[in-house]
């Protein structure tokens, strides 16, 4: 149904010391975990400068990797927030690799506070990217491409995550206004 521009503003990109990655949703393998995961353990490896931010409740299966991951430095884990807002304006890119989503929330809200996005290449998140201009799109399933574009995203300036934020914002207003949306529905029930 579109995004509440107004609850969701454009906020200035963070000047963090450490990049932040943020997920947010339920921690589950439909949700690309596995590869969420693997990913970031290539990262550390490399010894690259990141910290991925996880907010929602973890199924009981993910418990053990949670605390592991969360111990060895890589994640912080936030538990269930009932203001996702905060943790938007400090993420410095959001990344949801789902398996399959209706239309995420989560992508809308971040590209709406200015974030580029990295998920799945998918109906449901294709949708809230333009690829390489607002973030990029990954394959499904995919922990060597997954793994490759956050990479790419860390080696970008930040100045280019900021651009990229802010065309995400922009295509927010032209094709997610929730005012935009709501009219556009109306009309079309009236035919």
């Amino acid at each position: 149904a579109g995004i509440n521009l107004e609850k969701f503003e454009y906020t200035p990109y963070p000047s963090n010391d450490t990049f932040h990655f943020l997920y947010l949703g339920r921690i589950m393998k439909e949700k690309g975990i596995d590869e969420l995961f693997s990913s970031i353990k290539r990262l550390k490896e490399e010894n690259e400068n990141f910290v991925l931010d996880m907010v929602g409740f973890f199924e009981d299966e993910y418990k053990e990797q949670v605390e592991e991951l969360e111990k060895q430095g890589i994640i912080k884990f936030h538990g269930f927030q009932e203001n996702p807002i905060p943790f938007y304006q400090k993420a410095d890119c959001v990344v949801l690799p789902s398996y399959h989503e209706g239309m995420s929330n989560v992508l809308l809200e971040a590209a709406s506070t200015g974030r580029p996005l990295i998920t799945s290449n998918i109906p449901g998140c294709k949708e809230a990217v333009n690829n390489q201009v607002t973030g990029y799109l990954t394959e499904v399933k995919n922990p060597d491409d997954l793994y490759e574009k956050m990479k790419n995203m860390l080696h970008l300036t930040s100045k280019q995550r900021e651009e990229m934020g802010k065309q995400g914002r922009s295509k927010m207003e032209q094709e997610f206004d929730k005012k935009q949306v709501v009219n556009e529905t109306i009309k079309a029930l009236e035919l």
